[in-house]
Protein backbone atom coordinates (compact mmCIF):
# COMPACT_ATOMS: atom_id res chain seq x y z
CA UNK A 1 0.00 0.00 0.00
CA UNK A 2 1.36 3.41 -0.74
CA UNK A 3 1.42 5.88 1.93
CA UNK A 4 2.12 9.43 3.03
CA UNK A 5 3.83 10.09 6.57
CA UNK A 6 2.92 13.70 7.37
CA UNK A 7 2.57 16.31 10.49
CA UNK A 8 0.75 19.41 11.02
CA UNK A 9 3.47 22.53 11.37
CA UNK A 10 3.58 25.79 12.61
CA UNK A 11 7.06 26.94 12.82
CA UNK A 12 7.98 30.11 14.66
CA UNK A 13 11.66 30.72 13.92
CA UNK A 14 14.57 28.95 12.19
CA UNK A 15 14.99 27.87 16.14
CA UNK A 16 11.86 25.92 16.34
CA UNK A 17 12.36 24.60 12.81
CA UNK A 18 15.93 23.20 13.75
CA UNK A 19 14.60 22.47 17.40
CA UNK A 20 11.34 20.24 16.41
CA UNK A 21 10.60 20.03 12.73
CA UNK A 22 13.97 19.44 11.26
CA UNK A 23 14.44 16.43 14.04
CA UNK A 24 11.32 14.89 13.12
CA UNK A 25 12.16 14.92 9.39
CA UNK A 26 15.80 13.70 10.05
CA UNK A 27 14.10 11.08 12.21
CA UNK A 28 11.45 9.65 9.97
CA UNK A 29 13.72 9.47 6.84
CA UNK A 30 15.35 7.00 8.81
CA UNK A 31 12.59 5.15 11.00
CA UNK A 32 11.83 2.09 7.87
CA UNK A 33 8.07 3.31 7.70
CA UNK A 34 6.83 2.66 4.30
CA UNK A 35 5.93 6.07 2.36
CA UNK A 36 6.40 7.75 -0.51
CA UNK A 37 6.42 11.36 0.67
CA UNK A 38 7.14 13.13 4.34
CA UNK A 39 5.04 16.36 4.38
CA UNK A 40 4.57 19.10 6.85
CA UNK A 41 0.67 20.30 6.33
CA UNK A 42 1.21 24.03 7.82
CA UNK A 43 -0.70 26.65 9.05
CA UNK A 44 1.22 29.99 7.64
CA UNK A 45 4.30 29.84 9.57
CA UNK A 46 6.33 32.74 9.56
CA UNK A 47 9.15 30.89 9.14
CA UNK A 48 10.16 28.69 6.13
CA UNK A 49 13.57 26.59 5.80
CA UNK A 50 15.78 26.85 2.72
CA UNK A 51 14.62 25.54 -0.77
CA UNK A 52 17.38 23.34 -0.63
CA UNK A 53 16.80 21.59 3.37
CA UNK A 54 12.74 21.29 1.90
CA UNK A 55 10.35 22.35 -0.62
CA UNK A 56 7.73 24.84 0.19
CA UNK A 57 4.46 24.12 -1.84
CA UNK A 58 0.93 26.01 -1.76
CA UNK A 59 -1.98 24.40 -0.16
CA UNK A 60 -3.39 25.11 -3.13
CA UNK A 61 -0.65 23.86 -5.69
CA UNK A 62 -0.95 20.66 -7.96
CA UNK A 63 0.77 17.71 -6.36
CA UNK A 64 0.94 14.88 -8.71
CA UNK A 65 4.21 16.19 -10.38
CA UNK A 66 6.18 17.02 -7.27
CA UNK A 67 8.92 14.64 -7.01
CA UNK A 68 10.71 15.98 -4.06
CA UNK A 69 9.64 13.49 -1.31
CA UNK A 70 9.79 15.74 1.76
CA UNK A 71 7.23 18.70 1.70
CA UNK A 72 5.93 21.56 3.24
CA UNK A 73 2.35 22.10 2.17
CA UNK A 74 1.42 25.34 3.27
CA UNK A 75 -1.54 27.97 4.01
CA UNK A 76 -1.15 31.76 3.37
CA UNK A 77 -2.69 32.55 6.82
CA UNK A 78 -2.18 31.44 10.05
CA UNK A 79 -5.67 30.23 12.14
CA UNK A 80 -3.82 29.19 15.36
CA UNK A 81 -5.08 28.44 18.77
CA UNK A 82 -7.30 29.71 20.78
CA UNK A 83 -7.88 27.59 23.49
CA UNK A 84 -7.58 23.84 24.95
CA UNK A 85 -10.18 23.05 23.05
CA UNK A 86 -10.36 25.21 19.95
CA UNK A 87 -7.50 25.08 17.46
CA UNK A 88 -8.62 25.90 14.04
CA UNK A 89 -4.93 25.62 12.75
CA UNK A 90 -4.07 22.02 13.67
CA UNK A 91 -7.44 21.15 12.27
CA UNK A 92 -7.32 22.40 8.80
CA UNK A 93 -4.01 20.96 8.46
CA UNK A 94 -5.29 17.45 9.60
CA UNK A 95 -8.12 17.53 7.27
CA UNK A 96 -6.04 18.85 4.41
CA UNK A 97 -4.38 15.29 4.40
CA UNK A 98 -7.39 13.91 2.80
CA UNK A 99 -7.03 16.06 0.08
CA UNK A 100 -3.46 15.42 -0.35
CA UNK A 101 -4.34 11.67 -0.01
CA UNK A 102 -6.43 11.85 -2.93
CA UNK A 103 -3.97 13.64 -4.98
CA UNK A 104 -1.21 11.45 -4.54
CA UNK A 105 -2.60 8.32 -5.11
CA UNK A 106 -1.98 6.79 -1.82
CA UNK A 107 -4.07 3.77 0.16
CA UNK A 108 -2.74 4.83 4.08
CA UNK A 109 -2.16 8.30 5.40
CA UNK A 110 0.35 7.81 8.21
CA UNK A 111 -0.07 11.05 10.94
CA UNK A 112 2.73 11.39 13.12
CA UNK A 113 3.19 14.69 15.09
CA UNK A 114 6.12 16.45 15.38
CA UNK A 115 7.04 15.58 18.88
CA UNK A 116 5.80 12.44 18.45
CA UNK A 117 9.07 9.33 18.11
CA UNK A 118 7.94 5.78 17.70
CA UNK A 119 10.74 4.02 19.56
CA UNK A 120 9.41 0.37 18.58
CA UNK A 121 9.67 -1.88 15.81
CA UNK A 122 6.78 -3.80 16.69
CA UNK A 123 4.75 -0.30 16.09
CA UNK A 124 6.23 0.16 12.99
CA UNK A 125 5.47 -3.06 11.69
CA UNK A 126 1.58 -2.81 12.60
CA UNK A 127 2.04 0.32 10.75
CA UNK A 128 3.49 -1.39 7.60
CA UNK A 129 1.34 -3.94 7.27
CA UNK A 130 -1.98 -2.54 8.54
CA UNK A 131 -4.68 -1.86 5.62
CA UNK A 132 -8.43 -1.32 7.02
CA UNK A 133 -9.63 1.24 9.33
CA UNK A 134 -8.30 3.93 11.51
CA UNK A 135 -6.44 3.43 14.26
CA UNK A 136 -5.02 5.46 17.27
CA UNK A 137 -2.87 4.10 20.00
CA UNK A 138 -3.91 5.35 23.48
CA UNK A 139 -2.08 7.73 26.55
CA UNK A 140 -2.10 6.19 30.08
CA UNK A 141 -0.99 9.41 30.91
CA UNK A 142 -4.02 11.70 29.91
CA UNK A 143 -6.55 8.39 30.34
CA UNK A 144 -7.86 8.89 26.60
CA UNK A 145 -6.94 7.72 23.17
CA UNK A 146 -3.67 9.48 21.68
CA UNK A 147 -4.84 11.20 18.49
CA UNK A 148 -0.93 11.98 18.18
CA UNK A 149 0.14 9.18 16.14
CA UNK A 150 -2.80 7.76 13.87
CA UNK A 151 -3.30 5.23 10.52
CA UNK A 152 -6.04 5.95 8.29
CA UNK A 153 -6.75 3.61 5.31
CA UNK A 154 -8.00 3.67 2.40
CA UNK A 155 -11.63 2.43 3.42
CA UNK A 156 -11.98 4.86 5.88
CA UNK A 157 -10.89 8.21 3.24
CA UNK A 158 -14.57 8.43 2.53
CA UNK A 159 -15.38 8.72 6.15
CA UNK A 160 -12.89 11.47 6.83
CA UNK A 161 -14.20 13.31 3.72
CA UNK A 162 -17.75 13.10 4.77
CA UNK A 163 -16.14 14.52 8.40
CA UNK A 164 -14.83 17.18 7.00
CA UNK A 165 -17.65 18.17 5.20
CA UNK A 166 -19.20 18.24 7.84
CA UNK A 167 -17.14 20.75 9.93
CA UNK A 168 -15.83 23.18 7.89
CA UNK A 169 -15.87 26.20 10.52
CA UNK A 170 -12.83 24.45 11.91
CA UNK A 171 -14.58 24.95 15.76
CA UNK A 172 -15.31 21.92 17.27
CA UNK A 173 -17.11 21.51 20.85
CA UNK A 174 -13.83 19.01 22.29
CA UNK A 175 -10.86 17.85 21.90
CA UNK A 176 -10.10 15.27 18.26
CA UNK A 177 -9.84 12.50 21.09
CA UNK A 178 -13.19 12.66 21.36
CA UNK A 179 -14.19 13.55 17.90
CA UNK A 180 -12.72 11.97 15.67
CA UNK A 181 -14.01 8.73 13.75
CA UNK A 182 -11.36 5.94 14.55
CA UNK A 183 -12.58 2.58 14.49
CA UNK A 184 -9.68 1.13 16.89
CA UNK A 185 -7.75 2.18 20.12
CA UNK A 186 -4.23 -0.14 20.37
CA UNK A 187 -3.85 -0.15 24.00
CA UNK A 188 -0.88 -3.17 23.05
CA UNK A 189 1.10 0.21 22.72
CA UNK A 190 2.36 2.52 25.15
CA UNK A 191 2.81 5.89 24.48
CA UNK A 192 3.78 9.06 26.74
CA UNK A 193 2.16 12.26 25.95
CA UNK A 194 4.61 14.56 28.00
CA UNK A 195 5.95 17.50 25.69
CA UNK A 196 7.60 14.52 23.38
CA UNK A 197 5.55 11.14 22.64
CA UNK A 198 7.76 8.39 23.05
CA UNK A 199 6.42 5.03 22.07
CA UNK A 200 7.55 1.74 22.81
Amino acid sequence: MKSIIFCTSYIKDAEAWGDRYKLWLDYYQDVPIDAIKRVMIDDGSPFLPPAEVIKTVSNTAPLASEEDSNLIIRFDNNLGRQSIKDYPGWWRSFLHSIDVARELGVDKIIHIESDAYILSPRLVDFINQVQTGWHVLWTEYNDFPETAIQVICRDQFEIFENFKKTNPSLHFADMAEHVLPFTAVHREFKGVSEGVLKVR
